[in-house]
């Protein structure tokens, strides 16, 4: 280990998307990094990259450090635990994982460590240019393992939050609903592009584009104000027609009177509400309600995001 505890030695297995983008993020700020993966050449190419020492996985050597940090897939973790608490001591390990708790981590508590998890809210693709600046990053953990992940964070530009594990699965999933779920969405829209008659990859750009500029809405204000459309206009005729034009698409009629109903009570007050929501299926979603799920009645304002 290292005795600057200011200045921690990390042991970076995997390394997945998040964690290359992570070791990136730590080299830049001047932070030592040692790296370690199941695929030794891929590896070392990426430890030439950061000019960082590779560590031999496959062998039975120590992996010495003051952090041991696991990218790897969420299935992988307790067992890659598992495997490596007889190979080295560190102060603390820590998981990239945003559903799983630390607790996964349990068999390096036989290694010295104190455990925590962390998880960057950002979608990774596995370019050369990603990182965690900027990135709200949810914090778990004992104390001081999770104190530790912060400092880590901090020191990349990131923004550590803390969250109990108990609320993980629960925020990874509002999480992947917000970035995988998009991808998604944008597929079924595509899929209705296609059928108009139109060519789907130019869909597959054009409704990117739209898309993201909704996004940027949602992020500079609140629900009420960012959402539009003809749900949020209130432009009967026109969700008529838009029923009737998905009538033989069932799945797609399903997900547009969800996002309708959900347009509905973040925009609700505005009137016709009850017309809106017959149409989509649902008259009795067009009343305000806590879109959080708190049950919570809302005034007629409308919740304010």
């Amino acid at each position: 280990m290292s005795d600057d505890s200011n200045d921690p030695v990390i042991v970076l297995v995997g390394p997945g998307r998040a964690g290359r983008a992570f070791a990136r993020s730590w080299s830049a700020a001047g932070g030592r990094i040692l790296l370690a993966g199941r695929d030794a050449d891929a590896t070392r190419k990426f430890a030439a990259e950061l000019s960082a020492p590779a560590l031999d996985l496959a062998g039975g050597g120590t992996l010495e450090g003051d952090v041991l940090a696991l990218s790897v897939s969420d299935d992988a973790i307790s067992h890659v635990a598992t495997l490596l608490a007889p190979r080295g001591r560190w102060r603390f390990a820590l998981h990239f994982s945003g559903a799983l708790g630390s607790d996964v981590l349990t068999p390096l508590h036989s290694a010295g460590a104190t455990l925590a998890s962390l998880h960057p809210l950002r979608a990774f693709s596995g370019g050369a240019d990603e990182n965690w600046k900027g990135a709200f990053v949810a914090v778990e953990g004992e104390e001081p393992a999770s104190q530790a992940a912060a400092a880590i964070c901090r020191r990349v530009g990131a923004r550590p939050h803390g969250i109990p594990a108990s609320g993980k699965p629960l925020y990874h999933a509002a999480a992947t609903l917000a970035a995988g779920g998009s991808a998604a969405l944008l597929s079924f829209a595509a899929r209705a592009w296609a059928s108009a008659g139109l060519d789907e990859s130019e869909g597959r750009v054009a409704l990117a584009g739209l898309a993201s500029t909704a996004v940027e809405a949602v992020g500079r204000f609140p629900f009420d104000e960012a959402m539009t459309g003809p749900v949020a206009r209130r432009d009967v005729a026109t969700v008529r027609l838009h029923k009737a034009a998905l009538a033989d698409r069932p799945d797609l009629a399903a997900l547009y009177a969800l996002l309708a109903r959900e347009t509905l009570a973040r925009t609700f007050g505005r009137g016709r509400e009850s017309e809106i929501g017959e149409i989509v299926g649902s008259a009795e979603s067009a009343g305000p309600r806590d879109p959080a799920g708190t049950g919570k009645k809302l005034d007629s304002r409308g919740p304010r995001g």
